[in-house]
């Protein structure tokens, strides 16, 4: 008898240790999380704006329009609950983001400016295609997976909130159109700017997304040729007569020359890289890309004395826009 007893004690002892200690659930609710969440989508926002000012020569943009259109974004999270999925406990929510329709409104209007003949509708038709968002009642949705942190904080499962973000910064970024622009050295307003728009018969030919797709033309247009409208704009009467010693050696150009293949083989190589889904959600955003810098390559060789300065110049613009839009193309990886 006197065994059993003390026996029991150490019985009751296992058993206690047999039993597992319930998990404390997640506040998946905590205010923290939708103003961490709010605070991601407005930093990209803002960071994508200032990067296409600083590198739009045509300086169209301003850029503090555009990132005060996103802090006027209605950005909701609802539904927010303890989810299991692969074999992971996290929070699953409903994220909204209604954009106000005076803002929509002033960039489908301004949108000729930024995307030429591309209109802010198929921009984000391009977007949505193969994601999870769906756009609505001015309201861009999708859902989202997180876990919060000790603070509340949202830490996200997955790049659907960066996503989400950088496709709002493509309908924010007309919006930011300046009421006068500088066009030829001269101010004009922004709608007259879209009326110039409309009458010119001398762009660029317009590149499918099957071009940028099949032919590789992650950095180039087809079609366009490498100094096309160069002649027209530098081989004036007056310059030719004048023409003086280039400021740079042979050495000078060929290593701007190799330093340009350089940079088409990297954003090639991201590119393609790319799953074919995320290609064709960019092929708009890239096309009017491409246009972009023609017309900003173009302008800085107009500033050369001679042809091969404008290469020279060219090739260094060329350079600079294409390793800048490479690291903006390495955000589209999973973070």
């Amino acid at each position: 008898m006197n065994k059993k007893l003390l026996a029991l004690p150490l019985v009751l002892i296992l058993a206690a240790c047999g039993k597992d200690e319930p998990k404390q659930a997640l506040e998946c609710n905590h205010p923290a999380a939708i103003q961490s969440i709010k605070t991601q989508i407005q930093n990209i926002i803002r960071q994508e704006a200032r990067a296409f000012a600083r590198n739009d020569s045509r300086q169209f943009v301003d850029a503090d329009k555009v990132i005060a259109a996103g802090s006027e974004l209605e950005i909701g999270l609802n539904n927010a609950q303890q989810i299991d999925e692969d074999n992971k406990t996290m929070c699953g929510a409903d994220l909204s983001i209604r954009v106000p329709a005076d803002v929509l409104n002033a960039a489908e209007t301004n949108s000729p400016l930024i995307y030429s003949e591309t209109t802010l509708a198929e921009i984000l038709e391009q977007k949505l295609t193969g994601s999870n968002l769906k756009f609505a009642d001015n309201t861009l949705s999708t859902s989202v997976r997180y876990t919060p942190d000790k603070d509340g904080n949202a830490v996200l499962e997955d790049n659907t909130v960066s996503m989400t973000a950088r496709t709002l910064s493509s309908l924010l970024l007309p919006y930011g159109v300046k009421s006068i622009v500088m066009i030829d050295g001269k101010a004009v307003s922004k709608e007259d700017a879209m009326k110039l728009l409309k009458g010119k018969h001398d762009e660029p030919p317009v590149v499918s997304p099957e071009d940028i797709l099949e032919n590789n033309a992650a950095s180039q247009a087809s079609g366009v040729p490498q100094a096309a409208g160069l002649e027209t704009e530098i081989l004036h009467p007056d310059i030719e007569a004048k023409r003086e010693e280039p400021s740079f050696s042979q050495n000078d150009l060929d290593n701007a020359r190799r330093q340009n293949r350089n940079a088409d083989s990297e954003i090639q190589g991201v590119w393609d890289g790319m799953e074919h889904t995320v290609q064709k959600e960019l092929l708009a955003e890239q096309r009017a890309w491409i246009q972009n810098k023609i017309q900003n390559c173009q302008q800085a060789a107009a500033q050369a004395d001679n042809p091969a300065q404008a290469e020279y110049l060219k090739l260094q613009c060329d350079t600079r826009m294409t390793r800048e839009r490479t690291q903006y193309l390495r955000g589209y990886s999973i973070d």
